[in-house]
């Protein structure tokens, strides 16, 4: 049985469509950051060790000492900005559910956007794929434009954006649909009125 997803305020009756993450390849950018972060201090100590190294102990151990001090700094450094990195991308989702779309966008550690709509309030869902990667793997950026003057919703790196685009805009339509169907017709009103005063 498959497990239906949650999310906090979530409505009753609400349930998630559409889920849009970013694609695997930001994982793999982060990766080869780190590896960048991690080469250039080895990198730095083997030039040091080549020019200056003389062999044995070295002579001044207080040298040594702050060297070593600066290096874990360095790395500790290194490892928290990686994580802030892979954290903002990880964080960014936007949920389309039955009713309505919530984006999540992680600006910074302490900084977040949180945005909603209807998704009755749809007007237009654009899926661009750019460069050599993006058409080989099938990421790129999905957009939303609202009703509302400005308000767009877009995400970066997401997997599929053209089928993921044809999905929202096929929920939009089955939503009109739906509201179309269960509102009452203006006919059917005046109809009942007139019998009524009859």
């Amino acid at each position: 049985m498959k497990r239906k997803l949650k999310f906090p305020g979530q409505k009753k009756g609400e349930e998630i469509q559409v889920l849009v993450r970013k694609h695997w390849i930001i994982d793999v950018k982060v990766a080869m950051m780190f590896l960048i972060f991690a080469i250039v201090p080895f990198a730095a100590a083997l030039l040091g060790s080549m020019l200056y190294y003389e062999g044995g102990l070295p002579s001044n151990m207080k040298n040594f000492l702050l060297g070593l001090m600066i290096f874990w700094v360095y790395c500790l450094m290194a490892l928290v900005m990686i994580y802030v990195k892979w954290l903002n991308e990880e964080l960014d989702v936007i949920i389309v559910t039955n009713e309505r779309i919530l984006s999540h966008d992680q600006v910074d550690l302490f900084h977040r956007e949180i945005s909603e709509t209807s998704i009755a309030q749809v007007q237009d869902v654009v899926g661009i794929e750019k460069g050599f990667f993006g058409h080989l793997f099938k990421y790129g950026t999905l957009r939303m434009q609202t009703a509302a003057q400005h308000i767009v919703f877009e995400i970066h790196n997401v997997s599929r954006p053209y089928e993921t685009a044809r999905n929202i805009l096929d929920l939009r339509d089955k939503y009109l649909d739906k509201e179309k169907f269960e509102s009452p017709s203006p006919l059917n009103h005046t109809n009942s009125q007139s019998t009524f005063k009859v």
